[in-house]
């Protein structure tokens, strides 16, 4: 609802309700004021005001988030591609440029390759673990294989044994180039290859005897190392004033924002939250543990969201911009409210209960990491919210920052809450909202709404000075609380059998093939972890060939040079790159290819040219023929000429072959008998010549005329061939009497009287002794004729008629028609 109030009034004065002094203050100060007004209260809420306004947020003044609470971090947390899993990160891979990855508290992991070279029967490579000192490894991994070394940095655990040799890199200052890898490669590799300032490990992997190869590598390639290591060793303790490694949820909150994302921080207020985050708490099964950590890994490729959502969702963090420009935080705990909203201190509120109906979620259920799935991705017990409802409505958000199943499910249990609070506020409040700025709780008292409760901001945005949106929920004390004994949901159990090895390539997904023409196909996919290339299969279905490429893109293949009108299954794979090639050719391996996909493959029938119709299309009539002159289009080498008595493309028929033309080259083409000539001289009439003229005939001005009086004929010599057939055209204007062609010889082959304008076209067969051609005007005819052929009839001659040029491609396929062309055809 909204305080009525604000409906009738315009005043520029601040309206009820009347707020602290220091609130007011403050909206003065963030709009430029001064302090020329009585009152240290109102002057110190002015100088905060300023300070905030001249601060990183406080200075945006539309659309500031001041405060961000589970309740809205809670939504990045659901499953989404942009997160990785962490088991993907437990390879060792190449990559030409890789994103720089951090290791927080404790955790396993992998890396890029910064290093690969063979030498005799060795294999060496550098996996990068972190792009920063690290405290030291913890629990060494081979592939799946939890291995020792003894001091001399020499495998002892069988099978693998001598052939692995791993020197760590922990990155800490004055770290220098391993001497073993300068030894192997003198020149190639030194003191300058320090890695400074990166973590890592120089591994060896010697060569093994065929027999034995399978044991040794059960995966034909060299091991991913994957060791679990204590990560970060840089971290500020304001409380002994000291750095080093910690996996304490406060402090490495507060590295992240001042080391990445270059904010400040009061340490007072860090070392408060460090002390709550060291709580002891203990979990179902007796082992005792701080009560928040954070243990996994930070990636420059995820954006602040995701990393925001990680680090707060796996301590149950509230953050908030102070007025003086630092970022704050809280923990999860529990703090009374001291402030409370009334009535009058909305100006705009919506009050909603929690979920219901069948959206509503039922259970929590956590993805997390648990260290008995070789510090992989476990799903938590359940953590009902419902335990009345008739269906399941599941949700799993991805904790991926913490490895204790008590801390997953006491996330589970404040995400629950959230989702399911007794009541939901959207509200738009005054300045009142800088009294809750660093609050994480706030009581609300409305006798409208009939409520009292105590709420947790979600988000706290200052949408314009003096002006803020607010969402919350209502909470309890209680939903802070937790008794393991009672509340921890029993952790599902680990099966060995069951842990996925990271060495399974993923599956790739989203599968497409599409044709392009041009003997083309273009291949889609979903996007795959950065650690894959991709792969492409192609089974021509007429006799199975096979055919491999590699992808051209992150997500897309381009392939060209198949087969038109042959048809195509189509896989992708994702790959690892080898770099390991120092083994016996009878074990050699050229890179791990994962499963192809899809099952079953994509198809596709590929397809030529698909040839654009030709540009600047011209048309003539010629004897016999039909002439046409154009550019042609893209893909398109050669054009077809269709024709129809009507301008129906659907009745027309090809005339002729295909006629080839370059692309994108200009072209002259003609349809009909290239031989055929006009057997008539001075057939235009220029000239009084050519043709002898009976009794009132004239000639003059491009045509012939006749006048009314008297029957005769005009008439010139004509070579022809007695039974052959020949097309007479001309065009006749009348205003009386009629016309009609002769063709003279022994005998006379008479055309159809003509008696009304228009252009007149027969076929006539020459008599025997053929020899003239005469046009013979009745003694009533009184009108002119012009244009006058006489062509030859052959099997090539076209017909007057609709025309259409037909672009061809390579494969004989066949794009869109011209326009029609109607031509008449002497």
């Amino acid at each position: 609802m909204r305080d009525s109030r604000f409906l009738g009034s315009t005043a520029l004065t601040m309206p009820a309700p009347v707020y602290s002094p220091q609130a007011v203050g403050f909206v003065v100060g963030a709009l430029g004021g001064t302090t020329a007004a009585v009152g240290t209260a109102y002057a110190a809420g002015v100088a905060a005001g300023t300070t905030f306004a001249a601060s990183a947020i406080g200075g945006i003044v539309i659309n500031a988030t001041i405060g961000i609470g589970l309740s809205v971090v809670a939504s990045a947390l659901q499953p989404a591609p942009e997160i990785p899993k962490p088991s993907a990160r437990m390879v060792s891979y190449a990559q030409g440029v890789a994103y720089a990855e951090y290791a927080l508290g404790r955790v396993r992991k992998g890396g890029p390759i910064g290093f690969t070279g063979a030498q005799g029967k060795y294999r060496w490579y550098v996996p990068i673990l972190a792009a920063h000192a690290i405290q030291g490894v913890v629990q060494h991994y081979l592939d799946e294989r939890v291995v020792e070394f003894d001091e001399t940095g020499e495998c002892i655990t069988a099978p693998i044994g001598s052939k692995a040799y791993v020197e760590m890199l922990l990155g800490q200052p004055g770290q220098t180039a391993s001497a073993a890898l300068m030894a192997a490669f003198p020149g190639q590799i030194t003191a300058a290859h320090d890695f400074k300032g990166l973590s890592g490990a120089v591994v060896r992997a010697k060569k093994a005897d065929p027999e034995k190869f399978s044991k040794i590598y059960p995966r034909s390639r060299e091991w991913d190392f994957t060791p679990v290591i204590d990560g970060l060793s840089q971290v500020y303790d304001p409380r002994s004033d000291s750095w080093g490694y910690t996996n304490n949820a406060a402090l490495l909150l507060a590295w992240w924002l001042t080391e990445v994302q270059g904010r400040a921080v009061d340490w007072n207020d860090v070392a408060i939250e460090a002390d709550a985050s060291d709580v002891a708490v203990t979990d179902r099964y007796g082992a005792t543990a701080p009560k928040w950590t954070i243990n996994g890994t930070l990636s420059d490729d995820q954006d602040y969201e995701t990393q925001r959502a990680q680090l707060c969702g796996a301590c149950d963090a509230f953050l908030y911009e102070k007025a003086s420009g630092e970022v704050g935080f809280y923990v999860g705990r529990w703090i009374a409210p001291e402030v409370t909203l009334a009535d009058d201190d909305f100006e705009v509120i919506e009050i909603a209960s929690g979920q219901t109906g069948s959206d509503a979620v039922t259970e929590i259920v956590p993805e997390y990491i648990e260290p008995e799935n070789a510090w992989r991705e476990w799903s938590a017990g359940a953590w009902v919210v419902d335990p009345d409802g008739n269906q399941t409505h599941r949700d799993t958000p991805q904790l991926f920052m913490v490895n204790w199943h008590n801390q997953a499910c006491r996330i589970a249990k404040r995400i629950g809450a959230t989702k399911a609070a007794e009541f939901q506020l959207k509200a738009t409040i005054g300045p009142i909202a800088y009294e809750l700025i660093g609050r994480r709780f706030f009581r609300v008292t409305h006798a409208e709404q009939g409520i009292d409760e105590v709420f947790e901001i979600g988000k706290l945005v200052l949408e314009q000075t003096g002006v803020f949106t607010l969402t919350a929920n209502s909470v309890k004390e209680s939903d802070f609380d937790f008794d393991s004994a009672t509340e921890e949901p029993e952790r599902p159990e680990v099966n060995a059998a069951e842990i996925e090895d990271a060495s399974e390539t993923d599956a790739v997904t989203g599968v497409t093939a599409a044709a392009m023409g041009f003997g083309r196909v273009r291949v889609t996919w979903d996007e795959q972890d950065a650690i894959y290339t991709q792969k492409l299969r192609f089974t021509r279905d007429s006799d199975g060939e096979v055919f491999l490429y590699d992808a051209s893109g992150r997500t897309y293949a381009e392939i060209s040079g198949l087969t038109p009108g042959e048809t195509y299954s189509v896989e992708v794979a994702n790959a690892r790159t080898n770099i390991l090639s120092l083994f016996a050719p009878e074990v050699a391996f050229d890179g791990e290819i994962g499963p192809w996909a899809p099952d079953p493959p994509a198809t596709v029938a590929v397809i030529g040219d698909i040839p654009a119709s030709p540009l600047f299309l011209t048309s003539a009539a010629e004897p016999g023929r039909a002439v046409f002159a154009g550019t042609a289009s893209f893909f398109t080498i050669g054009v077809a000429i269709y024709r129809a008595d009507t301008d129906d493309f659907g009745a027309a028929v090809q005339v002729g072959d295909m006629i080839p033309v370059s692309m994108l080259a200009p072209f002259v083409v003609s349809v009909g008998d290239a031989s055929a000539v006009n057997l008539v001289s001075n057939g235009e009439f220029a000239a009084d010549v050519d043709w002898t003229k009976g009794t009132g005939w004239t000639i003059s001005g491009g045509s012939a005329e006749h006048a009314a009086g008297t029957g005769s004929d005009l008439e010139q010599p004509v070579t022809m061939t007695p039974g052959s057939d020949y097309r007479l055209s001309y065009t006749l204007t009348a205003s009386a009497g009629s016309l009609r062609g002769v063709l003279a010889g022994s005998s006379e082959q008479l055309g159809a009287l003509r008696t009304a304008d228009g252009t007149y076209q027969e076929t006539l067969t020459a008599p025997a002794a053929a020899a003239d051609l005469a046009l013979r005007a009745s003694s009533d005819f009184a009108g002119t004729v012009d244009a006058v052929s006489l062509v030859a009839v052959t099997a090539e001659t076209v017909s007057t008629g609709y025309f259409w040029l037909v672009p061809v491609g390579s494969d004989g396929s066949e794009g869109s028609p011209s326009a029609s062309q109607y031509l008449i055809i002497p």
